[in-house]
């Protein structure tokens, strides 16, 4: 009877434990299911700033390697070595106007022994159709007569600036402004040997003081060596062989010469007449050919 009379009641008190295993479980999963949600907005927002750094950093790198590149590129430093192996053109002006004939003590020279070995009328040809027929030629760049070479540089003729360049590199070295006839100007008419330059200063005409010269000048220590005489040199150009320096001289009305002068000093060793002007020279197997304004010369150097 006990048991039946405490039934309700127990029955009641298991109603009241389920009500609140429930009322529990309902305010346990919004819980339960917030901390999903908060994990998975976390590990989005973890993922999403890791994308996002990772894209930052993706670009930052490309951008930074880019700016690295186009740095290396035209970074001075990046073309040092290119631009150091240009050497800077040196700009000369060789002021002859006060110059007189000087000789300096130097290395002695002996002249060639030179020997006619035929002289023949020309009928008033060009020297390039006798060099033609001779197999000859000139160490000419191109046909305007304003540029030739030897074995380490090539001349050439600008606007009555002289532009020498290195053989092989082509780096100009020096633009030399000096006083001398348009007329006679060519790239041949000029050498460079040692550091030293080898003109001349000519004048188109008659023979006038302090014209028609050869001179030596230091290009580095920007300094004339010598003159030599005037009337020594109007030929169109020269050649240098040895110890020697091989020009020639003459005009209407005035005696004409080959004339050899000392490399070193400037000063006539030896003069040959002739019976024209020299205008070119061409050197080849010991035999120097000498074109004139009426006579072709052919010249044994001995």
């Amino acid at each position: 009877m006990n048991k039946v009379k405490y039934l309700p009641l127990i029955i009641l008190c298991m109603l009241l434990t389920g009500c609140g295993n429930k009322n529990n479980i309902s305010k346990e999963v919004p819980t339960e299911t917030a901390v999903h949600t908060s994990e998975v907005e976390l590990k989005t927002a973890v993922e999403t700033e890791s994308e996002s750094t990772s894209e930052s950093d993706t670009k930052t790198v490309a951008e930074e390697s880019s700016e690295t590149d186009m740095k290396t590129e035209t970074s001075p430093a990046a073309n040092t070595d290119t631009e150091n192996t240009a050497p800077e053109t040196k700009y000369i002006t060789i002021d002859l106007s006060t110059a007189r004939e000087t000789h300096p003590t130097g290395d002695a020279a002996a002249p060639f022994d030179l020997r006619i070995v035929s002289e023949e009328e020309n009928g008033i040809d060009f020297a390039n159709e006798w060099y033609d027929r001779k197999g000859l030629s000139l160490p000419m760049i191109g046909t305007d007569w304003n540029s030739f070479y030897d074995d380490n540089y090539q001349y050439l003729w600008s606007d009555e600036e002289l532009y020498i360049f290195e053989n092989g590199t082509g780096n100009c070295l020096y633009v030399l402004t000096y006083p001398t006839d348009k007329w006679y100007i060519n790239g041949n008419n000029a050498c460079l040997k040692d550091g030293i330059f080898y003109g001349a200063s000519v004048t188109n005409g008659y023979a006038q003081p302090d014209t028609c010269f050869m001179f030596a000048y230091d290009l580095e220590n920007n300094k004339l060596l010598w003159r030599s005489a005037d009337q020594t040199c109007n030929s169109m150009n020269f050649i240098v062989k040895d110890n020697v320096i091989i020009c020639g001289y003459g005009f209407t009305s005035e005696d004409d010469y080959l004339y050899q002068l000392n490399l070193h000093t400037g000063e006539v060793l030896s003069r040959l007449k002739l019976k024209k002007q020299p205008d070119l020279l061409v050197y080849q197997d010991n035999i120097l050919y000498v074109h004139t304004y009426s006579y072709n010369y052919t010249i044994a150097i001995e």
